[in-house]
């Protein structure tokens, strides 16, 4: 993939990533939480089951996954569910929001065992058919494209293109609609925007509020205003220029989740976080779910669960960088893992 001419910032990254999912394998590049541990989809599952027992009436539920990779969480979500709560699972069915048809074939075999439920594949959130619906996100509002935006010296702004392989800058008259730039911005600093996520939180909060369900967003970001550069580029499971070689890497960057609950809440539906990684799976019960399988393990297992845990939950790794948000129906109950942190009105 090259540029000839100037491209803004979220249309080069938009076509980088198209290119990079389309012929890479990304999980030789990083692991997300489902692959380090089933734990994780395990506590995800106990998460969803709770939430669909908090709903009215015993109407099917659709269970929805955005940028499912290859299909371990789902798998790991659908082996508890069927064993925990086989009357949910007996009246669901499974929607894979996936564009690449290389990762759809991966996701089929993940969940072939589940023969006996409705799967299918959407290329987007928007054209899922209007109907409850639970969905999970882990991981994918990271990959979405930004456009970055430098306020200048002089008080005006200017915005990010890249050309043969470099960041410039072009000045813009007009700024678009996003609650960062209602907050407080000096000279110099670089602000983020996300109008991709912004356009899908905002089509997910109105369809919760209005056919019910719930969804859950994890991803690593930030709780409260952040300025800077936070793109960043993975090749070969390290950091690269992410303008060098596009569609190479996997170009990423810090989600905004302050700016996307105040857009939640704008829709009448409810937002319910920020929670950090660590203190909500802790909330969910790992540590003792983590207990519960190293009882039964091998001295060899026992290690890899606690290094699972660790990698999970603490600080220095995944768990105070990544972020957990909430959207709920205002009918329905504040979800597990939120008791203690609850929305902003």
């Amino acid at each position: 993939m090259t540029n000839s001419q100037p491209i803004r910032l979220d249309h080069f990254m938009a076509a980088a990533n198209a290119a990079y999912y389309g012929q890479k394998n990304p999980f030789a590049d990083f692991i997300t939480a489902p692959e380090i541990s089933q734990m994780f989809g395990e506590l995800i599952a106990a998460w969803v089951i709770a939430v669909i027992h908090a709903m009215p009436g015993d109407s099917a539920i659709t269970l929805v996954e955005a940028g499912p990779g290859q299909g371990t969480l789902m798998a790991d979500m659908l082996r508890v569910i069927r064993q925990a709560a086989p009357d949910i699972y007996q009246n669901c069915s499974v929607i894979f929001v996936e564009t690449s048809e290389r990762l759809r074939q991966i996701q089929k075999q993940a969940i072939a065992y589940h023969t006996d439920i409705s799967v299918r594949w959407y290329a987007s959130i928007d054209s899922i058919p209007s109907q409850p619906m639970i969905l999970v996100a882990n991981e994918f509002l990271d990959a979405l494209p930004i456009r970055q935006f430098v306020k200048v010296s002089s008080g005006e702004w200017a915005e990010h293109y890249v050309y043969q392989g470099q960041l410039f800058q072009k000045q813009v008259a007009d700024l678009p609609k996003a609650p960062i730039f209602q907050r407080p911005v000096k000279d110099g600093d670089i602000v983020e925007v996300c109008e991709a996520g912004q356009d899908i939180i905002k089509n997910v909060a109105q369809r919760i509020y209005k056919d019910g369900g719930a969804a859950l967003f994890i991803d690593y970001g930030y709780a409260s205003p952040v300025w800077g550069d936070t793109l960043q580029a993975i090749a070969g499971g390290k950091k690269v220029s992410p303008f060098i070689d596009p569609g190479e890497a996997d170009l990423t960057a810090h989600v905004d989740f302050l700016a996307l609950k105040e857009i939640v809440i704008a829709t009448g539906a409810r937002a319910y976080g920020i929670q950090t990684q660590g203190e909500f799976l802790k909330q969910l019960g790992l540590l003792v779910r983590a207990k519960m399988l190293a009882a039964r393990a091998t001295e060899i297992e026992q290690k890899q669960i606690a290094e699972a845990v660790y990698r999970l939950i603490d600080p220095s790794e995944m768990g105070d960088l990544f972020k957990v948000m909430a959207i709920m129906h205002p009918d329905l109950p504040i979800p597990p893992a939120f008791e203690l942190n609850k929305e902003i009105k």
